[in-house]
């Protein structure tokens, strides 16, 4: 805001004068940025409203309006150990007996305690997740094989894995599996019942012989230095031969060569980047420049000891002396030197040459010598495999006793059958006679005619247990009593709005008008606007048209009667007509006005449940129709909305857009204003200028 010296001449409070004159030409602006306020408010109890309206229609309403929600059913039953019932809407009326033979079950496994000696064979040890399963005697290549269901898993035991190992493949294959370090048991059990859901777990492992032959097979091929790629190609043949007790066979074998041969080449080619690198590193010498360059960086260092600094050196030296040999590693010439040695080989002269010691971790044969090796190491054990390859070798005897259990092929096994102390308790059916027919269920629960049954306990040799199916009345009246509840809301709603009070002497309050009043004054005079927005409002006239025209309306029932809710003892007040239509059950005993009247509605729900479904869904039907037509899309309202919000942000513009305007234009006329006294100003000093000037002639 510019800062005006104005009435230097005239003596005139010229901004004082201003501001009265915009006051005047701002009233005009206040009025429109009040209809913009009040529209606001309007929009915003609209919205409200309008929630409040489609909720009713897409959920009590809606409800209402399909037959089936009238046919709520209950179940009783004569023995509450044994079973409860539940009944659908689809459920028959009557009287059912139920004997309970057996109630599903899951399988359970409980291993024996483990057996865990330290290496002397005689002192215990507490086995955790962690400890392998070699120490506990289990062989490397035990194969354990786990069915659930109709799905099957494996895990091959190698010289790494853990009891953890051993649980997460049981729980990965659809159990519930556990490891009690304080028992020292193992805990497995399917996880739903039933005996589809049964399980079998079984082990294969080698035998003395079989575990030497699986030994020189895995060293023949080099296992340890294989990739991961190459150790499943190597895994498929091998034990998928030693599963099917089949042979190798010669295509197999060149593929287990070509691995061999790998193999031996990774380790040739560790072994050659080390001893070049040895080579390398025996042979540098850091140059006087950058060892001056070290020694000075810390040297300058006062705050070091002696000893501090000739640490500190010798570890930047080692680092830069390690920098450079990566640097010379990496360069081309490097590559090919050992690409070279790889080919030829390292012979114990070759290391004694370099000056270095301990030829073995360098020595290594030509390409050629060590292909021929592989090969031939590979036949020899291919060799010995095949021919015991039909006969097997592998052994089931005690694979899984090192885990304190069997073979479990979901049969019951008690604790005293078996010398590991391992309990099975086999997974069963649920199996009831129901009216004289036998049925079956995986679990605990079973459906019936609509009817579901959770079972609880079994019933003696000739018992059964009476399950009785009737309408449940008190629901179905609840479910009623909840719609007019919510219908009656809505409504009242709607009358306090249509029938409030006139606020036409309220208008908004201004800036200066807050600050005058309290915050509970400002509430109550805005409050007093608000309520009043929709007064009278021809919209929600009609709306509140709807609902009770089409509430009060009749509907033909199959027998050819007409019916209203009137007939169903649901009526309006007949003492308080302000109410403006709100509904009444007879004989309700929440209802104040009605309490001590007839409950027709209960007693035609018991008599003649028939005609109520019909005549309320009747009812129900054509004031969801109604409010869905007046929801509908229109070029003055959206979708999905009872009051014209397209009208009302069309307004909303409006308004803002003339109130920018006014700004526009009041700040343009107050601009002339200032201009205007402005032009005046330096009128009157130029006069006064010239009466100075004459003054000053005349008195000379």
């Amino acid at each position: 805001m510019p800062i005006r010296m104005t009435g230097l001449t005239s003596g005139l409070d010229t901004e004082s004068i201003v501001n009265q004159l915009m006051s005047a030409q701002r009233t005009k602006q206040t009025k429109v940025e009040n209809k913009k306020q009040k529209l606001e408010w309007k929009q915003e109890i609209w919205k409200g409203l309008n929630t409040k309206i489609y909720g009713f229609y897409k959920d009590s309403l809606s409800k209402m309006k399909y037959s089936s929600n009238y046919s709520t059913k209950k179940a009783s039953v004569s023995d509450s150990t044994k079973l409860t019932a539940t009944a659908s809407t689809k459920a028959a009326a009557g009287s059912y007996k139920v004997a309970i033979n057996k109630i599903a079950s899951a399988q359970y496994v409980t291993s024996g305690k483990l057996d865990y000696k330290d290496t002397d064979g005689k002192t215990a040890k507490t086995a955790t997740s962690s400890t392998k399963l070699s120490e506990l005697g289990m062989s490397s290549g035990t194969v354990l094989k786990l069915e659930v269901g109709d799905k099957s898993s494996a895990l091959e035991v190698n010289d790494s894995t853990t009891i953890k190992d051993f649980v997460d493949f049981c729980s990965n294959a659809g159990l519930n599996a556990t490891f009690d370090e304080k028992q020292q048991r193992f805990f497995l059990s399917s996880k739903d019942s039933g005996e589809e859901n049964s399980f079998k777990l079984s082990a294969n492992g080698y035998s003395s012989d079989g575990q030497t032959i699986v030994n020189n097979l895995n060293d023949a091929v080099g296992l340890t230095n294989l990739t991961s790629d190459q150790k499943k190609t190597y895994n498929s043949i091998v034990y998928g031969a030693i599963a099917s007790n089949k042979e190798i066979s010669s295509d197999d074998i060149t593929t287990l060569q070509t691995l061999a041969k790998s193999s031996a080449d990774a380790e040739a080619n560790s072994k050659a980047t080390a001893f070049y690198r040895s080579k390398l590193e025996k042979n540098y010498t850091l140059s006087d420049e950058d060892a001056k360059a070290i020694e000075d960086k810390y040297n300058a260092n006062g705050t070091l000891t002696d000893e501090d600094k000739a640490t500190a050196i010798q570890k930047e030296k080692d680092e830069k002396k390690k920098a450079d040999i990566d640097k010379q590693m990496a360069t081309d010439e490097s590559k090919a030197a050992i690409t070279t040695l790889v080919e030829s080989g390292i012979t114990a002269q070759n290391v004694s040459d370099a000056g270095l010691d301990d030829a073995s971790q360098y020595t290594f044969e030509s390409k050629t010598e060590r292909d021929n090796v592989a090969k031939e190491a590979v036949n020899n054990a291919v060799t010995a495999y095949n021919k015991v390859a039909s006969k097997g070798i592998t052994s089931t005897n005690s694979a899984l006793a090192a885990l304190g259990l069997q073979n479990v092929d979901g049969s019951a096994v008690s604790e005293s059958s078996n010398s590991l102390g391992m309990v099975v308790t086999e997974a069963s059916d649920t199996e009831i006679v129901y009216n004289g027919a036998t049925l079956k269920s995986n679990n605990t629960s079973i459906e019936v005619a609509g009817v579901t049954l959770d079972l609880l306990g079994t019933t003696a040799a000739g018992e059964t247990v009476n399950v009785t199916v009737s309408n449940d009345t008190s629901a179905v009246y609840d479910t009623i009593k909840e719609f007019i509840t919510e219908y009656n809301s809505i409504l009242k709603t709607m009358n306090t709005y249509y029938g409030a009070a006139s606020a036409s002497s309220y208008e908004v309050l201004t800036d200066d008008q807050k600050k005058a009043m309290s915050d509970d004054e400002v509430d109550k005079w805005n409050t007093k606007i608000k309520d009043s927005l929709l007064r009278r409002d021809s919209t929600l006239n009609s709306l509140i048209s709807t609902l009770k025209t089409d509430m009060m309306g009749t509907v033909t029932a199959s027998n050819g009667k007409t019916y209203s809710l009137a007939n169903l003892g649901i009526t309006t007040s007949s003492k308080n007509y302000n109410e403006g239509g709100l509904l009444h059950i007879k004989g309700d005993e929440d209802d104040d006005e009605f309490a001590d009247s007839t409950n027709t509605l209960m007693q035609m729900l018991e008599e003649d449940p028939d005609t109520v479904k019909e005549v309320l869904s009747g009812l129900a039907s054509n004031l969801y129709d109604s409010l869905n037509k007046k929801m509908g899309t229109t070029t003055l309202s959206s979708a999905l909305t009872f009051y014209n919000d397209k009208e009302m942000a069309s307004q909303l513009s409006d308004y803002k857009k003339e109130i920018s305007d006014w700004e526009s234009k009041l700040s343009d006329m107050e601009e002339k204003y200032y201009s205007q006294f402005s032009a005046m100003e330096t009128a009157l000093a130029k006069i006064q200028s010239q009466q100075n000037t004459l003054s000053s002639y005349l008195g000379s």
